[in-house]
């Protein structure tokens, strides 16, 4: 938990963005984050020259995010989530994660949202799952519905409709991660040179470098 909420994040991942996951490797770059979060990750033992990494995974949550504990619940949910697929459903997480990072001119053509994503919709079913069982139905509406409210006034269309989608998740809702993935991919043939150019970047990253999208296609 960060209680610096820092900008440089937030621009980053997003005005909206309450927390974050990511596998950690030597070769990853931690450029963006406060030395304070560095300094967990790549720790000082008193002997090497260059200090050793001591994680290999990281879940990041903003102070502001944990001042509420239905939201704090949510959001280390659905980034322990995310985890758990990056450990037992790797191909998957990649694929799925190539999608975010498409240019903005290709997601509005598709009109995606982040519930088109199959890991995306998988972390808010069992998140919303996890905080309606610590803390029941009702007090975990009244948070998405306060949420809904903070977005149309902020005029963030991309959060509303994401919490609108999390509100209509019900304890029998549920998603294939396989599956729902090779469907989301028949929409994207057409911008398949793009999802490449985004795979081609990742080329050096060991979660990416076996992924075929010939697979997909």
């Amino acid at each position: 938990m960060d209680d610096n909420d820092p900008v440089i994040l937030k621009h980053a991942f997003g005005a909206a963005n309450r927390g974050a996951y990511g596998p950690i490797k030597d070769s990853t770059s931690l450029d963006i984050w406060p030395d304070y979060v560095t300094g967990c990750i790549l720790v000082d033992d008193g002997i090497s020259l260059l200090f050793p990494r001591v994680i290999d995974d990281l879940v990041y949550l903003y102070g502001s995010t944990c001042a509420n504990e239905v939201g704090l619940t949510i959001t280390l949910a659905h980034e322990l989530q995310h985890s758990i697929q990056h450990a037992y459903a790797r191909r998957v997480w990649a694929v799925n994660s190539l999608i975010p990072q498409l240019p903005k001119t290709a997601i509005a053509a598709l009109k995606l949202q982040w519930a088109d994503i199959p890991i995306e919709r998988e972390t808010r079913i069992v998140s919303k799952g996890v905080a309606v069982d610590f803390f029941g139905e009702q007090r975990v509406t009244e948070y998405i519905d306060e949420k809904i409210a903070q977005g149309i006034t902020r005029g963030d269309v991309a959060d509303v409709a994401d919490f609108q989608f999390i509100r209509t998740l019900t304890p029998s809702s549920s998603v294939d991660l396989t599956d729902d993935t090779q469907q989301l991919f028949n929409r994207l043939k057409s911008h398949r040179s793009e999802l490449e150019a985004v795979l081609q970047e990742k080329k050096d990253d060991p979660d990416f470098s076996d992924i075929d999208l010939d697979a997909y296609f």
